[in-house]
């Protein structure tokens, strides 16, 4: 090797170790950044499209992502899909184009999900009617495998708690009791229809009922045991009979 060449390889040296020149590893962390905050705002709209009604907010981190993809750049990128259900550790499909092919790769992001939710103020007691001075709202962890919550305060004011409830707690559907439309010892009407043919039968309710409820109703008319979904007061729509 002459000096000449010596001299240029060991100025290229130099200029690397002072920064002047960016290192191959210095690139490659600048390109995994770019495709991780790509990967980071795109996956934050699909949570927000997924919930499209309610007031939601997300903390995304990321958990597991290929190489392989962080390697490539946000152009490169044809689609990003929430894959499976949303939990605290959430999949999602990255479908990239890799020299002319379509690729795919799953990544795992850690999302926590928060919802604007009415809670209690205070500790209210089990069989207490919730008022307004109950409740108020904040943003409250919520888990989507779970039963859901409920999310205004107009739909609380008035219902009968069937649980105590501490300070700060939100409100699950289960938490509170429903509006029952048919009480057991109502007289009903229950509307069978089989085969195209529909009959009006009258019974006794024996059980309570709320809107959507399957409830038992007896028929001095038939003799028979019955079960119908409530439709309104007094009228329900036959399912089977027993």
């Amino acid at each position: 090797m002459n000096l000449h060449a010596r001299i240029i390889i060991i100025s290229l040296l130099v200029f690397i170790g002072l920064g002047a020149i960016p290192a191959r590893a210095d690139i490659d962390m600048v390109v995994d950044d770019e495709m991780k905050s790509f990967i980071m705002k795109k996956a934050h709209k699909q949570l927000e499209r997924h919930f499209a009604t309610g007031e939601y907010r997300f903390d995304i981190q990321p958990r597991w992502i290929p190489n392989q993809l962080l390697q490539q750049s946000p152009g490169q990128v044809l689609s990003i899909q929430l894959s499976g259900q949303i939990r605290r550790y959430t999949n999602f499909e990255v479908v990239y184009n890799q020299r002319g092919n379509r690729k795919r790769a799953e990544v795992q992001l850690k999302v926590n999900a928060e919802q604007k939710l009415p809670v209690v103020t205070d500790r209210v007691r089990k069989g207490s009617k919730l008022e307004e001075e109950h409740l108020s709202y904040q943003w409250v962890s919520i888990s989507q495998s779970g039963e859901s919550y409920i999310s205004r305060i107009e739909e609380l004011i008035g219902k009968t708690l069937r649980r105590t409830l501490l300070s700060g707690q939100s409100i699950r559907k289960s938490y509170v009791s429903r509006d029952l439309i048919i009480k057991a010892g109502d007289e009903v009407s229950v509307f069978i229809k089989r085969r195209g043919i529909q009959v009006q039968v009258s019974g006794v309710a024996r059980e309570d009922g709320a809107k959507g409820d399957r409830i038992k109703i007896f028929s001095n008319e038939t003799n028979r045991k019955y079960v119908g979904e409530v439709l309104r007061p007094g009228v329900l729509q036959w399912k089977n009979t027993l």
